[in-house]
C-alpha cells in the first residue's frame, strides 16, 4: 500500500530527532538543575543569538547556517530543561530561533540585499548605472523575481533590526552605553524585546504541559476512583440482590437471572450458609465437597448437597435425640421435583415450625 502525498508529515520526523536531542539536557535539569531556576533556560537561549559571548567569533559555527543551528539547539536546550518531565518540543519556537540565529550573523543585511535584483545591478555597474538604468532593470523582472526580491528586502530589514538588537545589547553590557538612563533603557527594552518574548512563549509552553499533566493526572485518579466506588456499589447491590432473593425462596437460577439483567452476572457466589444454622450448603467454586470421612455439623438442621448419590449412606452425620430426617424424595416432592426448591421449603418449614416451639 502506497504513501499519499496526504499522509507525509515533515514535521514527525523533525520532532522525533528533537526530541532524541533534548533528552540528555532533560535528565540534566532533573539531575543538577533547581526547580527555581529552570524557567530562565528559555530566556537565555533566546537571548543567545544576540550576544557574542553565546555565539564563536570563527570557525563553522560562525556561519550564517552554523549561527542557525547552534540557536535552535539553545532553543532546544531551553525547553527541555525549563520542562524536564515532559517529552514534547515546540518546533515552531526552534525554528523561529535558528532564524534569528542566521539574520544576526554579521554582515547578513548587506548579504541579502545584495542578493536582491536592485544588489546585483548595482555590485555589477557600480556607479555607471543611472537611475533609467536601474529602472528599467527594475521593470523588466518577472512576476517570481519581484516576490524574491520582495522577501530578501524583508529579511534584510529584519536582519538589520536584529543585528543592531545584538550591538545596543553588547553596548549596555559593556556600559559604552548607560543602561541606567531613561533613553539607554529605552534602547534597551527596545533591542531585548523579540528575546523576552520567545524566551515567554516557551515558558508559557512549558507551564502549561505541566498543567495539562497534573489534570490528566489528577483526571485519571478520580476515574479510577469512581470506578472503585463504582465496583463496591455493584458488589454490595449483588450481595443484597442474593440475600434477598434466597429469603424469599428463589432458585439459583432465578437469581442469577436477575444479577444478568442488572449487569451484576461477574458477583455471583453460590450459597455459603453456614448448616449449622439451616439451609442449603453451597460451594463458592461449584463441584460437590469431599469431606475424606470427616463429618459435619447439622444441629441446627438443614439441606445436605453431598455424597455419592441418594440412598448411599455415604455423608457422615452427627444427630440429636427427637431430631427428624427427610428423605430426598421427600425433598425433591416438597419442591414438585426440585431438589433446590425442595429445600428451600424445607427451610421455611423448619423456620415456621422453631419460630412456634
Amino acid at each position: 500500500m502506497g504513501l499519499s502525498l496526504s499522509d507525509f508529515n515533515p514535521f514527525k520526523p523533525a520532532k522525533k530527532i528533537l526530541k532524541k536531542v533534548a533528552k540528555p539536557f532533560r535528565k540534566a535539569s532533573q539531575k543538577f538543575i533547581p526547580k527555581e531556576l529552570r524557567w530562565a533556560a528559555p530566556y537565555l537561549a533566546a537571548v543567545a543569538p544576540y550576544t557574542s559571548f553565546m555565539m564563536p567569533g570563527s570557525g563553522i559555527m560562525s556561519s550564517a547556517l552554523g549561527r542557525s543551528a547552534l540557536s535552535g539547539l539553545y532553543n532546544v536546550a531551553g525547553q527541555a530543561i525549563a520542562d524536564p518531565e515532559g517529552e514534547d518540543i515546540n518546533l515552531l519556537s526552534t525554528l523561529l530561533a535558528g532564524g534569528q540565529g542566521y539574520l544576526t550573523t554579521p554582515g547578513m543585511e548587506g548579504e541579502l540585499m545584495g542578493a536582491t535584483t536592485r544588489g546585483k545591478e548595482m555590485a555589477a555597474m557600480g556607479d555607471y548605472m543611472g537611475p533609467p538604468d536601474m529602472a528599467q532593470a527594475l521593470q523588466d523582472r518577472s512576476l517570481l523575481t519581484k516576490a524574491k526580491d520582495l522577501g530578501l528586502t524583508g529579511a534584510s530589514k529584519v536582519a538589520g533590526l536584529a543585528g543592531g538588537a545584538g550591538e545596543t545589547l553588547a553596548d549596555l553590557a559593556s556600559l559604552r552605553t548607560d543602561p541606567f538612563t531613561l533613553a539607554g533603557a529605552k534602547e534597551g527594552l527596545q533591542a531585548i524585546t523579540p528575546a523576552l518574548s520567545q524566551g515567554t512563549g516557551d515558558v508559557f509552553k512549558a507551564e502549561s504541559d505541566k498543567a495539562i499533566r497534573e489534570f490528566e493526572k489528577q483526571e485519571a485518579a478520580d476515574l479510577a476512583e469512581i470506578e472503585a466506588t463504582s465496583t463496591a456499589n455493584d458488589q454490595e447491590a449483588a450481595d443484597l440482590t442474593m440475600k434477598y432473593y434466597r429469603q424469599a425462596g428463589h432458585d439459583e437460577e432465578t437469581i442469577q437471572a436477575a444479577l444478568e439483567t442488572n449487569g451484576l452476572s461477574e458477583y455471583y457466589v453460590p450459597p455459603t450458609e453456614d448448616a449449622a444454622q439451616g439451609g442449603i450448603i453451597g460451594l463458592r467454586n461449584g463441584g460437590m465437597l469431599n469431606l475424606g470421612g470427616n463429618e459435619m455439623d447439622y444441629r441446627g438442621g438443614g439441606f445436605v448437597p453431598i455424597g455419592k448419590k441418594e440412598r448411599a449412606d455415604d455423608v457422615p452425620a452427627r444427630l440429636s435425640k427427637n431430631e427428624f430426617v427427610m428423605t430426598a424424595d421427600a425433598v425433591k416432592a416438597a419442591g414438585g421435583g426440585s431438589v433446590n426448591k425442595g429445600a428451600q421449603r424445607m427451610y421455611n418449614v423448619m423456620n415456621q415450625l422453631e419460630a412456634r416451639a
